[in-house]
């Protein structure tokens, strides 16, 4: 938001262009607009005076350039930078967390992770901070390439290689060559984490490289790991035994990211023990309600293949504890040609789960459903919201746990609203 003494970005988006923002932000005390061409209301605005403005080529270029001129203002922060396809933001916060008990550290705030996001989140440095863990998100070819431009990480993670915009990069091993751009193409890097698990581990520990150091982390590093359904799971690190509060093992595979980078940087396993106990969710990512007598998983922030399959596999662990497991699932954009492959196998996982219910929600869902209607099965499926909530409406009776995911575009957080309404 433009503000008084602020610079204004005139940045071209698909739903509107900032250059018809220009005078506004001049109004509300904007010292600069950058913007790539001129109209006549811009014109209007350099007559009146109000503000300066800046004509460049390339608008998100010349605020991608300030980002890493005021990040190269403080060389003795160290940087990590966290990707992957699906776990970054759960990542990100408790690798802050844990390097918090070290020094001052600084994060990106939600998930301004994109070629926007990332460079705003740059001005949010300063001279104290010792530590700065910021997430990095592509979607698009060559993203990586301008992200690690700006951040410039002594240390990066990549989660793992899903299939999250595989309808853009066009596949999985794209993917690969693409996020791992964040150890090939970082002249910065001093080390490089990965899921020891990943199928492309080998591949990304090419992409480190021999003269940098090399990490895996998960499973391996912890004894006695034991999942707890809804209050998360337990585990031993090193001789600290951790209650770890986020639910399903996708969390404590995020969590054990989070330790191997904080025992890098020095942090003990007691430290670690504190920041991963004192752990929160975040808006739709794992949050667990209760109304009405029963249970809504709200993990509906978003969605690709490998997290709908680690949050069917959480449910069908958590079974024991209630009544029934219902799962709620809306679709998963931005897959391309592979979008029905895709959502057909989310369908065969489905059919051998413990799901008393599944309901299906949009167009791309009738792959899963017809999957599930093959198999034997008994599925809702609606491209029509309110027919889904309806249907679930009806369906759920206390005693549940009703799991909701989805990607953003789908809106998943209405059903879980209206199903938290049952208990006012």
């Amino acid at each position: 938001m433009a503000g008084p003494g602020s610079i204004f970005f005139a940045l071209k988006g698909e739903q509107t262009d900032g250059h018809l923002f220009v005078p506004s932000a001049a109004d509300k005390g904007a010292a600069m607009c950058v913007v790539e061409y001129l109209t006549p209301d811009i014109n209007k605005t350099i007559e009146s005076g109000r503000c300066h403005i800046l004509l460049v080529k390339d608008s998100l270029a010349a605020l991608q350039a300030l980002a890493r001129f005021y990040r190269d203002k403080f060389p003795s922060v160290k940087m990590v930078g966290i990707t992957g396809s699906s776990g970054k933001t759960t990542t990100k916060e408790l690798t802050a967390a844990i390097l918090a008990k070290l020094g001052s550290t600084v994060c990106s705030k939600g998930n301004l992770n994109s070629e926007i996001g990332l460079p705003l989140s740059m001005f949010s440095i300063r001279s104290d901070h010792k530590f700065g863990v910021f997430e990095m998100g592509i979607n698009h070819r060559g993203e990586m390439d301008a992200l690690v431009g700006v951040l410039h990480p002594q240390v990066g993670v990549v989660t793992n290689i899903g299939t999250a915009h595989i309808g853009i990069l066009g596949s999985q091993d794209s993917i690969a060559f693409e996020k791992g751009k964040i150890f090939s193409e970082n002249p910065s890097l001093e080390a490089g984490f990965v899921n020891e698990n990943d199928d492309y581990a080998d591949f990304l520990q090419h992409q480190v490289g021999e003269e940098r150091q090399y990490f895996t982390y998960g499973c391996s590093m912890a004894e006695g790991f034991e999942l707890k359904g809804t209050e998360g799971s337990e585990f031993t690190l090193g001789k600290e035994k951790i209650h770890f509060p986020l639910m399903g093992k996708y969390n404590f595979q995020n969590a054990m990211a989070a330790a191997a980078v904080g025992r890098y940087f020095g942090a003990t396993d007691a430290q670690i023990k504190e920041a991963l106990e004192g752990a929160s969710t975040m808006f739709g990512r794992g949050e667990l309600y209760k109304a009405g007598g029963i249970e809504i998983l709200c993990d509906c922030y978003n969605a690709n293949l490998e997290a709908v399959m680690a949050v069917v596999d959480f449910a069908s662990e958590a079974a024991a504890s209630v009544s029934r497991v219902v799962f709620v699932l809306g679709s998963l954009l931005e897959q391309g040609a592979e979008s029905d492959s895709i959502h057909a196998k989310i369908g065969r996982k489905l059919s051998y789960s413990d799901a008393s219910g599944i309901f299906l929600f949009g167009d791309e869902m009738k792959a899963a459903y017809d999957a599930l209607i093959d198999a034997g099965k008994s599925p809702f499926w609606s491209p029509e919201y309110e027919a889904l909530e309806k249907a679930v409406a009806d369906f759920v009776r206390p005693g549940d746990l009703v799991v909701v995911k989805g990607s953003r575009g789908m809106a998943m957080e209405r059903i879980v609203e209206k199903l938290k309404s049952r208990g006012k």
